[in-house]
């Protein structure tokens, strides 16, 4: 009877063993993926933001334009050809928000008009790291009275 009961008792050790063996894996798997989905939070975000601004840069026909599309709330600012508006992570615009979209607008000449290339980056304040990054350009032609 007794070597009954000491069978038990090692059961029952080995099944909460085991147990809390199973509970802390899914603790990490269920902690990566809870920092995945702030990842991937973050990439969409960047993306919608860096696609309104491509937007903007189409419908611009000058950087103080572009600026004046982008500004709400006084999130944006213009130094030289750069534009640079400011959001919060869920893209509400903040001029101290800790998503930043820079616009870098590059025009070149041509015969017929003008070629803007615009180089939009989408970066975290606090850290400086690169959420997206697009490439955009339009065709401005020349108006003729």
């Amino acid at each position: 009877m007794r070597k009954n009961i000491t069978s038990f008792y090692v059961e029952t050790l080995l099944l909460i063993a085991v147990f809390i063996a199973i509970l802390l894996v899914l603790t990490q798997v269920f902690g990566g993926a809870k920092v995945q989905t702030s990842q991937a939070r973050l990439l969409t975000n960047g993306v919608c933001l860096a696609e309104n601004a491509a937007e903007a840069v189409s419908q611009s026909d000058s950087p103080q334009t572009l600026a004046s599309l982008l500004d709400q709330n006084g999130n944006t600012s213009l130094t030289g050809q750069t534009v640079t508006a400011a959001y919060d992570d869920d893209m509400t615009p903040n001029p101290q928000g800790t998503l930043v979209v820079t616009v870098v607008w590059d025009p070149s000449s041509t015969e017929t008009g003008t070629l803007v290339s615009g180089r939009i980056q989408v970066l975290r304040r606090d850290t400086g790291d690169l959420v997206y990054e697009l490439q955009t350009a339009v065709f401005l032609p020349e108006v003729t009275p």
